[in-house]
């Protein structure tokens, strides 16, 4: 009992230590605990869960409703609306992927709860270990990629007003979102600077959400990928030059059949994100684009100029590392026939094991993928086809104004 609770303790600070030096996880798990989606460790973490839960949910909505009212007084200039539009279209994209993770709350938190436990350590050798190095310098890029564009395109939104009041007098000042309220005493000190720092508190609030949902998904992909290369490594070298370790290859056999399992349970919690993702995106682009080289005002342009660049960014690392999940499940019958197959017996066990070797490689022909809705699966060639449907929109929109 001694030696097994020994070996548990050492796992758990491999663990601890693994979370300790993984900065896109640390980073990760506290966008969403800001959020209100994370794990908890007791009652009274998970009180304060659902109560960032809520106040992001109503946070969300209320901006909904700001933006809905200022697109109903903007009409029918299209400039506003189309201003209007990008954030109506960058607020519903939150809300959908807030309510629908909701709905999957409980399996999403076993979901992370199974990611932490099985692919967040360090029971590696030197050679996985070097593959889970290469996918946290990804993770890490990709955390101040994301990070950065979201910072600037806050920043461009602070700095528009600013640039835009500069000799007004008090009661001609603008906000960084119009309230479309009847209430002159707006505009003046200091009721006017404190709605300035609750609208950039509650723009600041809407960023992490924005880029939140899809880091994780990203962070989660690459890991899964990495996974199946570490599987790969695994086959190739589960025996000696004469043989095939039975018992190594029982393992990777069921290593195979759990990562399966966890593709599956992430389709059926992010499918649905995965296509509300695709969809909003197609108009999304199209309205950033035509604000950021269409827009009359050039303090419009320069803060679109870097959402455009955020999303197209957020777009292509989602889809990128979905792209690696599907490349990496299909390289799993690679490794197979890679192994030293062609030097085992020809007797029943012979025969059995390479048997088992066809199955893994039939198996690994229908890769593990993550789609939206159902419809078709998310890879690199759906970045092109949401890009080229943006264009699309965004051609009609020239040629008719």
């Amino acid at each position: 009992m001694k030696k097994k609770s020994s070996v548990s303790d050492s796992s758990k600070e491999n663990d601890q230590d693994f979370y300790r030096k993984d900065i896109s996880i640390i980073a990760t798990a506290f966008l969403m605990k800001f959020i209100g989606l994370w794990i908890a460790n007791s009652k009274e973490e998970q009180r304060r869960r659902n109560l960032a839960l809520f106040y992001t949910v109503i946070a969300i909505i209320f901006g909904v409703w700001v933006q809905t009212r200022d697109f109903y007084y903007s009409w029918p200039d299209f400039n506003n609306c189309a201003y209007v539009g990008c954030n109506i279209l960058s607020l519903c994209l939150i809300l959908v992927k807030l309510f629908i993770l909701i709905i999957h709350r409980r399996e999403f938190i076993d979901l992370i709860l199974y990611t932490y436990k099985n692919f967040w350590h360090l029971n590696y050798d030197i050679n996985e270990k070097l593959l889970l190095a290469n996918c946290k310098k990804i993770c890490i890029m990709c955390m101040v990629i994301l990070n950065s564009c979201g910072l600037l395109t806050v920043i461009s939104y602070i700095l528009t007003p600013i640039i835009a009041n500069i000799g007004k007098n008090q009661s001609d000042r603008i906000h960084p979102f119009n309230m479309r309220l009847d209430l002159p005493i707006l505009t003046v000190s200091p009721y006017y600077e404190i709605v300035f720092v609750l609208q950039v508190l509650s723009l600041y609030y809407v960023a992490v959400c924005y880029i939140s949902f899809d880091y994780l998904l990203c962070l989660i992909n690459l890991h899964v990928t990495t996974q199946f290369r570490i599987l790969q490594y695994r086959l190739m070298n589960i025996g000696g030059a004469d043989t095939i370790n039975r018992q190594t290859f029982k393992s990777c056999i069921r290593q195979h059949q759990t990562y399966i399992w966890y593709c599956c349970r992430l389709e059926d919690i992010f499918t649905l994100v995965a296509l509300g993702h695709v969809l909003i995106f197609s108009l999304l682009i199209c309205l950033l684009g035509y604000q950021t080289f269409l827009a009359d005002s050039l303090t419009r342009r320069f803060t679109f100029t870097f959402h455009l660049g955020g999303s197209l960014n957020l777009l292509f690392l989602f889809t990128y590392s979905c792209d690696g999940l599907i490349q990496e499940s299909v390289n799993i019958g690679t490794a197979v026939y890679k192994c030293p197959w062609t030097t085992l017996p020809m007797n029943r066990a012979g025969r059995n094991v390479r048997k088992d070797l066809q199955l893994i490689i039939i198996r690994s022909r229908r890769p593990c993928c993550l789609t939206a809705g159902g419809f078709f699966p998310i890879s690199l060639a759906t970045f092109t086809r949401v890009l080229s449907t943006g264009m699309s929109y965004f051609t009609l929109i020239r040629q008719s104004i």
